[in-house]
């Protein structure tokens, strides 16, 4: 199913690239722009995924060289159909600072900034909201570019309905 979820994002993004320059074949409502921003959010769903009471966000491909691992209180905010848009997370314990600030320099979908750390997957509207506990580990390439975050939860807080509709556990 991930394939052919990745195959229509695709398909939507072409489309909305069409769009720029030629008159619409299909009658969506959708600007070009919310097109991109749909694909996005789909795009998003295939990265973030539930494994074994882990949650799994991959989010580029690579060859994992540094690590850091930390304990952290992470919330999740999701759209409407339950695909995430960001991570929050509040580092609990010390962590090797100079990892993220490398990993800034590379990737502008993290943000790291005295003990927060931020994770945008896509843009669009946040309607549902999941606050976790859990231990957090980051693995980076050689460049220091962000490849993984897997999250072992260590508390739900509450939030198995928004997790369960959100398929991560």
């Amino acid at each position: 199913m991930s394939n052919s979820l990745e195959r229509y994002a695709e398909f939507l993004e072409d489309y909305a690239r069409y769009l720029l320059s030629n008159k619409p074949v299909i009658d969506i409502s959708l600007s070009p722009q919310e097109l991109i921003d749909e694909a996005s959010r789909i795009k998003a769903k295939l990265k973030v995924r539930s494994e074994k009471g882990r949650i799994i966000i991959n989010l580029n491909e690579g060859e994992a060289v540094y690590f850091t691992k930390f304990l952290g209180e992470i919330v999740f905010s999701f759209d409407k159909l339950y695909r995430p848009l960001k991570i929050e997370i509040e580092i609990k314990e010390r962590i090797h600072e100079s990892i993220f600030n490398e990993s800034q320099k590379k990737c502008k979908s993290i943000k790291y900034d005295n003990g927060f750390i931020e994770v945008f997957l896509a843009k669009g509207d946040a309607e549902h909201w999941a606050h976790i506990e859990g231990e957090i580990v980051f693995s980076f390439d050689k460049l220091y570019r962000p490849l993984k975050i897997e999250m072992e939860i260590k508390d739900l807080m509450d939030n198995e309905k928004v997790l369960k509709s959100a398929d991560l556990i």
